[in-house]
């Protein structure tokens, strides 16, 4: 059964929160969100690292970041795929029913 977090010491709090921090470097980038999500009860507890609100900001801010670029690949994608061709037609998937 899962521990709340509230319920857990720092050094659990700060072995959670790097194991989620260095996840979303493997291509998991939502492991940011989740790391942001998770830690922000327990945030500001006075037993708690400083270490673990410098992963805590780092994942806000490498979450952000990746939201801002894949949001500007999806606009520029949509409204420019036609106009690239067979490279734009190599880089749809269709998912044919039937």
């Amino acid at each position: 059964m899962a521990k709340a977090i509230e319920k857990m010491g720092p050094d659990e709090i700060l072995t959670i929160s790097k194991k989620l921090f260095y996840g979303g470097f493997c291509l998991l980038p939502f492991l940011w969100l989740y790391n942001v999500l998770y830690i922000w009860p327990v945030r500001h507890r006075s037993d708690l690292s400083p270490q673990v609100l410098l992963y805590w900001k780092m994942s806000a801010v490498g979450a952000a970041f990746l939201f801002i670029v894949f949001s500007v690949w999806f606009g520029v994608f949509v409204n420019h795929r036609l106009d690239w061709g067979a490279t734009g037609d190599l880089l749809t998937v269709v998912l044919v029913k039937g």
